[in-house]
């Protein structure tokens, strides 16, 4: 029999209506064996991840200010979950140890990850499922680096098919000494392709609020087209364009061995959703994504002769790492450059890197604070699409958006515009409109 490792988020998961829809998707299929679960996140708008409220607490006890009040409101959300799915687990033991934890200053990774084993242990006894805890299947070399072959070898021992489900939860592991290490947001993406590479699953199902990936961004433009197929490098060049399509570090363990990603709608789970594969049709249009950032800079830097001086870009790049301040995109000519970066970083600290540049550097002038944001599309064929690049400036310039700076070429699958921060929504839709 195939396996499946479904993925749930914390939209899934927020209470115990949206957990009652959980269950029926695994129990609709038995080849879904295994499930991995994030903490329940938000009920409405208004409301608080219980991660958030974890880190709250944490923050609090270790200001010396009383926890109570929030962890009332964690306590009351688990036990009501548990009472409303007629469950007998013991959570209210857990909570008193996860609270008598932070009192006591546990450590902070350790605090947060109880949102996802608390969350896992309550689905196991409502699904008569068994719990394999991610402390003993993920292990950590350091906090940004998992021990892959170490976590594969355990994920395939400890999640042997024995016939009924097994439950993960997501966004933790630890180190070989048993301290817990937390991943970076939205990690619970990673615990389950990192069990799904090591399981030898056959599909990877990631379930949330949305029935896969869209076109572009819904806020910025109205219902725009789904995308029903996408390829793994597709889907890291949006990542990096800065859509908030799925965690960039799920996508290694499976285009490593080439395992397909479905992302489906938890709500709404007829729906096929979005399939990540190696490679896809070619019968789509140019642009599969549209993507961007907004809060940028544009650098700009200009000195007769520039491109004789061999060591400027050097010097430069030393100049920013100084502050902390990393470059997005750069292109130079003979006697300027130009250089994109997050304002976050860089606006800080700008009179001191402005300050560098002309002492080092020598430049005939320098500026900093032209405020932009970067678009970007996406597609199997940008590179080798002839007049694509031409379509979409024509797009932007019937739209009065002036482009300040593009980049095509650094990647088959993507393009890059800079344009006007205060344009911004304009240009997507622009594009969008063009792609139709």
């Amino acid at each position: 029999m195939k396996t499946i490792v479904a993925k749930f988020g914390g939209s899934s998961v927020a209470d115990a209506a949206q957990i009652r829809k959980v269950a029926e998707i695994l129990r609709a299929d038995p080849q879904r064996r295994i499930a991995v679960l994030s903490a329940p996140g938000k009920r409405s708008k208004a409301d608080e991840k219980i991660t958030d409220m974890l880190i709250g607490c944490h923050a609090r006890a270790a200001a010396g200010e009383d926890i109570g009040p929030v962890f009332a409101n964690v306590r009351t959300r688990y036990l009501e979950i548990a009472r409303e799915l007629g469950v007998a687990a013991d959570v209210g033991r857990v909570l008193d140890e996860v609270e008598q934890t932070i009192r006591e200053g546990g450590s902070k990774d350790y605090v947060v990850s109880r949102g996802e084993y608390l969350c896992a242990q309550l689905v196991a006894t409502y699904m008569e499922a068994e719990v394999v805890d991610a402390a003993e299947l993920v292990t950590f070399r350091d906090a940004t680096t998992v021990d892959t072959e170490k976590t594969y070898r355990q994920a395939a021992s400890l999640l042997k098919d024995k016939g009924h489900l097994q439950i993960v939860p997501g966004f933790y592991g630890a180190y070989s000494d048993g301290q817990v290490q937390l991943f970076s947001r939205g990690g619970s993406d990673i615990t389950g392709a990192l069990v799904a590479r090591g399981t030898g699953a056959d599909l990877y199902e990631n379930w949330t609020d949305v029935s896969g990936l869209l076109m572009t961004d819904p806020r910025i433009v109205e219902e725009p087209e789904p995308i029903s197929e996408i390829s793994y490098r597709e889907l890291r060049e949006l990542a990096y364009l800065g859509a908030a399509v799925f965690h960039e570090e799920a996508i290694f363990p499976c285009s490593e061995v080439g395992l397909p990603i479905v992302i489906r709608n938890t709500n709404e789970p007829e729906h096929p959703g979005t399939r990540i594969v190696s490679e896809v049709g070619t019968d789509r249009g140019e642009i599969t994504g549209i993507a961007g950032r907004e809060d940028y800079r544009l650098g700009r830097i200009e000195k007769v002769l520039l491109n004789k001086d061999r060591s400027f870009l050097a010097r430069l790049e030393r100049i920013l790492e100084r502050y902390g301040v990393d470059v997005y995109q750069s292109a130079s000519g003979s006697d300027s450059m130009a250089f994109v970066t997050s304002a976050a970083e860089l606006d800080p600290v700008a009179a001191h890197v402005a300050g560098d540049i002309r002492r080092e550097l020598s430049p005939d002038s320098v500026e900093l604070d032209t405020e932009v944001a970067v678009v970007g599309i996406v597609g199997g064929g940008v590179a080798e699409s002839i007049g694509l690049g031409a379509k979409v400036l024509g797009a932007l310039g019937g739209a009065g958006i002036n482009v300040l700076f593009m980049v095509q070429g650094y990647s088959p699958y993507s393009a890059i515009f800079v344009v006007p921060q205060r344009q911004y929504g304009e240009a997507v839709r622009a594009i969008y409109g063009m792609s139709r």
